[in-house]
């Protein structure tokens, strides 16, 4: 009984990563429409390189999107975006919370964000000066890397 559970399981699994796999595109309607207007909003004349659609196991998506400013930004299932990452540019100050900006300017008067990502348990931010900053889901400091 256990080899047979054991091989159902494993066939399951099979099938699933059978499914799996990445596609890519430059058609802005592959992507949610809540990931459409967020990168029109906050980036002006936006232009796609291309589009990472990713799936996993269960059917859940996962979008990576290449602006041709080299701007990448992270989607996920639902078209919330998860990360922004400029490079050597500012991200949209209306994407990074207010408790986090203050904090940045204060202490770090003269650097930018570059790079922004949100989880389940905060935010982090990487400054121009590549150090790396994370804040609990309040916005409090955490702790910073180099």
């Amino acid at each position: 009984m256990k080899k047979v559970l054991s091989i159902l399981v494993l066939a399951l699994i099979a099938v699933q990563f059978a499914f799996a796999g990445d596609v890519i595109t430059r058609d802005a309607k592959q992507l949610p429409l809540t990931a459409r207007n967020f990168i029109n909003q906050y980036f002006t004349k936006p232009q796609i390189s291309h589009i990472k659609i990713e799936t996993g196991m269960l059917g859940s998506k996962k979008y990576e999107v290449l602006l041709t400013d080299r701007t990448e930004i992270d989607f996920d299932s639902n078209g919330n975006w998860t990360e922004v990452d400029c490079k050597k540019a500012a991200v949209p100050e209306a994407l990074i919370p207010v408790s986090v900006r203050e904090y940045v300017k204060t202490n770090f008067p003269q650097e930018m964000i570059t790079k922004i990502e949100r989880g389940r348990s905060g935010v982090e931010v990487k400054l121009a000066n590549d150090y790396s900053l994370k804040f609990n889901s309040k916005g409090k400091f955490v702790s910073m890397d180099d």
